[in-house]
């Protein structure tokens, strides 16, 4: 079958893919994981020519043989102008990345079917700014910033969330093509990061029947609900469905409000209370529960094999919950990692 001229120049300047993952043993042992900073020192960075570069460096030769056919001596100066114009740009991509310091950002908890955002903090201590650094993975562009001389950035790449339990956040290719997009010079790294992924919750689930505590009511005595008693300062943990935010605007501190009367209803979310076919349904339903239980202020405990959360309520107490659902027996969830390891 003929082959066209547009699909012969492309193939001509076909070059490997390195965007999905490391290419070569080498890049990859060198690509961590790491604990802590890691400096792009000239190990770490690899410089290559774009296809818009080849087509430049195919003018050079071009030049070049005209000027030796003909003997003009501008040709000669135009070419070596340009080829010396070319190294410039290449050092100039190269230094835009090398010597660059990478630390782990983190990672906030999500659930199961969404995207883990992770963060990686950028740290620039030279004098000149660094433009257009990009990082991607799995061949996706992710984000692409700029860093001021001597200073902070982050810069942020997603993964996908596809099961409950621990995500790491495997390799991720950090690159720029600055300044005239002629050469790509990137780097493989892999930081020690991962991500918590709770259950994907369910639709619905049944509130479990409101139960009290075996000593009584006096372990959550004067915490009701029914009358609005005054406002005290916010204290960690504390619900912000309760901030009163009228009265932090005027005083720029935060404020809880606190009602009297009725006692909150105490709920327990209990593994054997479930009607569910399956493990992963169970906490399916129970993720809904506590869901529904912090969204209405409620005081709800957690039951599983093994694991028993009192009850409370608040920000952490949620998170709590949600992440003794997601590390769930360990060797069932598993570990995933993003990409299989490959960024």
């Amino acid at each position: 079958m003929p082959i066209s001229p547009g699909q012969a120049l492309k193939s001509l300047f076909r070059l490997p893919d390195f965007s999905s993952r490391p290419t070569f043993d080498f890049i990859a042992r060198r690509s961590g994981p790491f604990d802590g900073t890691v400096v792009l020192d000239k190990k770490r960075v690899y410089i290559l020519p774009t296809r818009t570069g080849l087509v430049y460096m195919l003018l050079l030769l071009l030049l070049l043989i005209g000027s030796v056919n003909y003997g003009k001596s501008l040709g000669y100066m135009l070419t070596f102008l340009l080829a010396g114009l070319g190294n410039i740009i290449m050092f100039t991509t190269w230094r835009n990345l090398a010597g660059l310091q990478l630390r782990a950002g983190g990672c906030q908890p999500v659930f199961a079917g969404g995207d883990a955002v992770f963060a990686i903090e950028l740290v620039n201590a030279g004098a000149q700014p660094r433009y257009s650094l990009a990082v991607s993975r799995e061949g996706r562009e992710c984000e692409v910033v700029d860093l001021a001389a001597d200073g902070l950035g982050l810069i942020h790449f997603r993964a996908d969330a596809k099961r409950r339990g621990l995500l790491r956040a495997g390799r991720f290719r950090l690159y720029t093509e600055f300044p005239a997009g002629l050469f790509v010079a990137w780097t493989w790294i892999e930081l020690n990061m991962d991500c918590t992924v709770y259950p994907k919750p369910a639709l619905r689930a049944a509130m479990p029947l409101s139960q009290s505590t075996e000593d009584g009511d006096s372990e959550y005595a004067g915490a009701g609900q029914d009358e609005y008693a005054g406002l005290r300062k916010y204290r960690a943990g504390d619900s912000l469905t309760r901030v009163s935010w009228k009265a932090t605007a005027r005083s720029d501190v935060m404020h809880t409000k606190e009602f009297t009367g009725g006692r909150p209803q105490l709920l327990w979310i209990d593994w054997q209370a479930q009607a569910a076919s399956g493990i992963e349904d169970r906490l399916s339903r129970m993720a809904r529960l506590v869901i529904d239980a912090e969204a209405v202020n409620s005081l709800y405990g957690l039951r599983l094999p093994g694991v028993e959360i009192q009850p409370d309520r608040g920000n952490r107490h949620y998170h709590r919950c949600l992440k003794a659902l997601a590390l769930f027996g360990a060797g069932q969830a598993g570990v995933d990692t993003a990409g299989s390891g490959h960024g």
